[in-house]
């Protein structure tokens, strides 16, 4: 017995940067996971607000979203973003100015996909650049990438 004597202390020492470094990551990973979401439902946001900014009916009674739909989508990102600053590894304005916004104004096909909008729809590709914390050294650059569609009801 006189021989095991110190050696819960000992391995605990031993452990304990390990145990550290085991929850930082699981710190990390679930921040990293949180910004992805909220990185995703402000393009899900963006792209609603940016459908929902429509003419008036035509004479046939069908809406067309107004001219400005694309900045309107990339300033709603841009405002929704704003309050993650401290998460991204990138100026807001430069994220939503760099996204891939497109408005079909009445429907139409998504040249990039092929995919086939009956009703008046906002479409936003974005990437967006997070801050790593410790594991940036360990994952590199860490991005998310938001696509977002929405349409006219």
């Amino acid at each position: 017995m006189k021989g095991d004597a110190g050696s819960a202390s000992l391995l605990t020492i031993l452990l304990l940067p390990v145990i550290v470094l085991v929850l930082a990551s699981v710190l990390d990973l679930g921040l990293l996971r949180l910004a992805a979401a909220r990185v995703r439902a402000a393009a899900d946001l963006a792209a609603i607000v940016a459908v929902n900014d429509q003419t008036e009916p035509a004479p046939g009674g069908h809406m067309s979203l107004a001219a400005d739909a694309e900045d309107v989508a990339r300033e709603y990102l841009a405002l929704n973003l704003a309050g993650m600053t401290p998460l991204l590894a990138a100026d807001v304005r430069s994220i939503a100015n760099d996204a891939d916004v497109v408005a079909f104004a009445t429907g139409g096909t998504d040249p990039r996909d092929g995919s086939r909008y009956d009703r008046p729809t906002v479409r936003i590709d974005a990437v967006v650049p997070l801050r790593g914390g410790s594991l940036r050294s360990l994952l590199g650059p860490v991005t998310v990438r938001a696509y977002a569609v929405a349409a006219a009801r």
